[in-house]
C-alpha cells in the first residue's frame, strides 16, 4: 500500500499567511486540506462557544445592575417614564443577542463589528463588546481598527445625544473627557487582541512548518528507500545477465545429449549410460548454479554491462596483481592459502569476489587517491575471507558516484553464501570484510 503523496510546503506556508491574517489560527477544514494531524473533536468548538458567551453574559450582567443601580437612585432619572422602560428594554434585549452571539461568531468580522455597535447601546453587552474589539484587533488591519475607534466614538456619543433626548436626562457634562476616555479603551483593547494575534500566527507559523519539514523528511526517507531498493534491483539483474552465459551452456549440452539419445537407435548400452551420466551433471549443474541467483533474478531495463566477457579465475588472479584499470595494484598478503587456492571456489563466487574487488579498488581510487590499498586472503576449512583496508585521505574535490557501490557489492555476496562487513577502524582505515564459502 502506496503512502499519500505529502503536501507541497508552500501550500502549508500560504495556509499558515491565511490563518495569520485571520486571527492567527487555521481553521479545521485548513488543516485536513493541507495534510496537518486535527486533533480537534467536533463537540470542542461548541463547548468554548458557549463558555465564551456565559462569561460574557456574567461580567455584562455585573455592570448592568450597576448602571440601573446608579440610574435608579439618581432623582432626576424618572423610572416610571415610557423612554426610560424602553431604553431598558433595549439595553437588556441588546445585550442579551450581543453575549450569545459572540461564541458563535468568532471568526467572522462583520459578527464582530454588529457585536461592537450593539455595545455601545447596552452596558449588558459590555463583555462581548471587549471579547469582539480584542478579536477585530488580533486581525492586525489598520484600517479595520480605525473602523472600529470610529464605531466606538461616533456610536457612543450618538446614542447618549439620543438617549438624553428622548428620556430627559442630562447629557455628559464633559463630552471631549469621554470621548478620549472610550477611544482610549477601544485603542488598548485593539493592541492586546493585536498582540494576541501576533502570538498566535507565529505559533501556527511555526507549526505548520515544522509539519512541513517532518513530511518533506518523510518524503526524503521514503525516496532513500526506494533508491536503496532500486540499487539492489540493478545490482540483481547485473547478477542473472552475468549468469546467463555458464547456465545456458550447460542447458546446451543437455539439450544436445538428449538429442543425441532420441534419434540413435544404434547406440551400445555404455554409450548411452555415459551419455545419461554426462546429461545428468550438465542439468545438476545448471540447477545448482540457478538455485544460488534465483533470488537475483528482476527485470532488467536494458542497462548493464554489454557484452563484456565474465570474470573467471584468471581475471581474479590478474586483478590481484595488477589491480583495477587505472589504479595503481594492491599489497595483497596470502595467508595459509596461495593463488591457486582460488580455484576451490565456484564459478558464481569467482565472479563476486572479482566483482566485489573491482568495486572496492575503484572505490579507493576515487575517496583515497594517495592511499595504499591491502587485501589480506586467508584461507580456512570451510570458507575464505578477504579483508581490503586503506587510510582515509580526503581528496581535492568531491569524488562523483552514486553512492550505492557497497550496497551492490553486499547483495552480490550475499546472494552467493558469503558475507560482507564495511566500516572505518578504530585506527583510522575504511576496512571491508568478505568471507565466502569454499
Amino acid at each position: 500500500m502506496t503512502a499519500p503523496l505529502p503536501k507541497a510546503p508552500h501550500l502549508v506556508d500560504e495556509l499558515a499567511l491565511d490563518g495569520a491574517q485571520h486571527g492567527g489560527r487555521l481553521t479545521e477544514r485548513d488543516l485536513r486540506s493541507a495534510g496537518l494531524p486535527v486533533d480537534n473533536p467536533r463537540w470542542r468548538p461548541w463547548m468554548r462557544a458557549v463558555a465564551i458567551s456565559l462569561g460574557a453574559l456574567l461580567a455584562g450582567a455585573l455592570l448592568f445592575i450597576l448602571t440601573l443601580a446608579v440610574q435608579v437612585e439618581d432623582p432626576a432619572t424618572d423610572t416610571e417614564s415610557g423612554g426610560f422602560i424602553a431604553f431598558l428594554i433595549v439595553n437588556l434585549v441588546g445585550g442579551l443577542v450581543a453575549c450569545i452571539a459572540v461564541g458563535p461568531v468568532r471568526g467572522s468580522r462583520a459578527g464582530n463589528l454588529w457585536i461592537v455597535v450593539i455595545g455601545m447601546t447596552s452596558s449588558l453587552a459590555v463583555g462581548a463588546w471587549l471579547i469582539a474589539v480584542m478579536r477585530l484587533g488580533a486581525r492586525r488591519s489598520l484600517p479595520l481598527d480605525a473602523l472600529v475607534v470610529a464605531l466606538v466614538v461616533g456610536g457612543g456619543v450618538l446614542w447618549d445625544w439620543f438617549q438624553s433626548s428622548v428620556t430627559g436626562r442630562a447629557p455628559i457634562e464633559a463630552p471631549l473627557f469621554y470621548i478620549i476616555l472610550i477611544a482610549l479603551s477601544t485603542i488598548i483593547a485593539l493592541l492586546f487582541g493585536r498582540s494576541r494575534g501576533t502570538r498566535a500566527a507565529l505559533i501556527t507559523s511555526l507549526r505548520a512548518q515544522a509539519a512541513s519539514a517532518e513530511r518533506e523528511r518523510a518524503a526524503l526517507a521514503q525516496s532513500r528507500v526506494s533508491d536503496l531498493e532500486r540499487a539492489r534491483a540493478e545490482e540483481r539483474a547485473a547478477i542473472a545477465r552475468d549468469m546467463h552465459d555458464s547456465i545456458s551452456h550447460d542447458l546446451a549440452v543437455v539439450a544436445t545429449q538428449a538429442g543425441a539419445l532420441a534419434y540413435r537407435s544404434d547406440l551400445s548400452p555404455e554409450i548411452v549410460r555415459e551419455t545419461a551420466a554426462t546429461v545428468r551433471e550438465s542439468a545438476a549443474r545448471a540447477n545448482t548454479r540457478l538455485r544460488e541467483v534465483l533470488t537475483g533474478m528482476r527485470e532488467s531495463d536494458g542497462a548493464g554491462r554489454g557484452d563484456a566477457p565474465l570474470p573467471d579465475l584468471r581475471a581474479l588472479e590478474s586483478l590481484l596483481s595488477e589491480g583495477a584499470p587505472h589504479q595503481n595494484p594492491p599489497s595483497v598478503t596470502w595467508l595459509d592459502i596461495g593463488p591457486g587456492d582460488l580455484s576451490r571456489l565456484s564459478a558464481e563466487r569467482i565472479r563476486a569476489l572479482h566483482r566485489t574487488l573491482s568495486e572496492l579498488l575503484v572505490n579507493a581510487g576515487k575517496h583515497a587517491p594517495e592511499a595504499e590499498v591491502n587485501v589480506v586472503l586467508k584461507g580456512g576449512d570451510t570458507h575464505l575471507s578477504v579483508t581490503v583496508s586503506n587510510s582515509f585521505q580526503p581528496p581535492a574535490a568531491p569524488a562523483l558516484g552514486t553512492g550505492y557501490g557497497l550496497l551492490g557489492a553486499r547483495e552480490r555476496i550475499h546472494l552467493v553464501g558469503g558475507t560482507f562487513e564495511a566500516g572505518a577502524a578504530e585506527s583510522g582505515d575504511f576496512v571491508v570484510e568478505v568471507t565466502l564459502p569454499w
